[in-house]
């Protein structure tokens, strides 16, 4: 049982690898059992993966928590299932989670039982806007705007937002095309935009680094005290210089949100979807 998703997201993704080296098995049964992270707290959501869309699962209350069971072919051989919790509680300090614990079982023998933590999201990044499909006017200012939010109850006294860009020559106008960036395609594109970041009183440009590391194409933007239980809105633009290349058709912005919370040991991450402009 491995965990999917991000960090930032609000709901924790769980995809049991399963393995059957003996005859297949039609309709086993699978109990889910999610742990309470805090007495008083609201009670999970659960959905099961089935013909490409998520299904409810029903929990209910137990000693240890909340039970859900569904059934489920079993094939021979290698395959996967997919588990979606959604906690609707935040934690109260970095690294909370709620115990998942999960049992296969056939008749009365027991195939399988698998534990897990399940970490609780702490920082979220989600686009206002534009909306897409986006248009990247050159020779124009054009402004992203995202929301931050913090579900935890500890405050992050120096968060920071990271934005990477990476363009590419696709062909934009072929609707057919609906990669991103096509494989071996993409360039660096930092240097050859101006980006600035609003810090509430005005615009402030962002220093591209041009160190030759690894973060060599990562414009880092300071956001300030992120309070416990809170949500602020993060703002910023950019605008194309002589140095963009003209053969470049289309432009992608990936955007992070990172900190350490007071007392943490380790650094929380929120990724927000990537953002495609076509150019024009």
């Amino acid at each position: 049982m491995n965990t999917t998703g991000t960090r930032g997201d609000t709901q924790l993704g769980m995809a049991l690898d399963l393995s059957n080296e003996g005859r297949p098995r039609p309709d086993v049964a699978v109990r889910v059992r999610i742990g309470l992270g805090h007495p008083g707290d609201p009670r999970p959501g659960l959905e099961r993966k089935l013909d490409g869309s998520w299904k409810k699962v029903e929990l209910a209350p137990d000693k240890q928590g909340l039970t859900g069971t569904f059934r489920m072919d079993l094939p021979r051989g290698n395959s996967l299932a997919f588990l979606r919790i959604t906690p609707r509680v935040s934690p109260r300090a970095e690294g909370e989670g709620l115990p998942v614990d999960v049992t296969m079982t056939d008749g009365s023998r027991t195939l399988a039982r698998k534990q897990q933590t399940a970490r609780l999201a702490t920082l979220s990044l989600n686009r206002v806007s534009p909306k897409e499909p986006a248009v990247l006017r050159t020779g124009r200012w054009t402004e992203v705007v995202y929301t931050i939010t913090n579900h935890s109850r500890s405050s992050y006294p120096k968060a920071q937002v990271q934005a990477e860009y990476s363009a590419c020559a696709a062909d934009s106008d072929d609707q057919s095309n609906t990669d991103t960036c096509p494989d071996g395609a993409a360039q660096s594109s930092a240097t050859s935009l101006r980006t600035q970041w609003h810090d509430g009183t005005g615009w402030r440009d962002v220093t591209v680094p041009d160190d030759g590391s690894l973060l060599a194409e990562t414009l880092t933007m300071p956001f300030g005290t992120l309070a416990a239980d809170s949500t602020r809105t993060f703002r910023f633009r950019f605008t194309g210089s002589e140095e963009l290349d003209a053969n470049v058709r289309r432009l992608v912005i990936t955007a992070r949100v990172n900190g350490k919370a007071v007392g943490a040991a380790e650094r929380s991450l929120g990724i927000a979807s990537p953002l495609t402009f076509d150019i024009r």
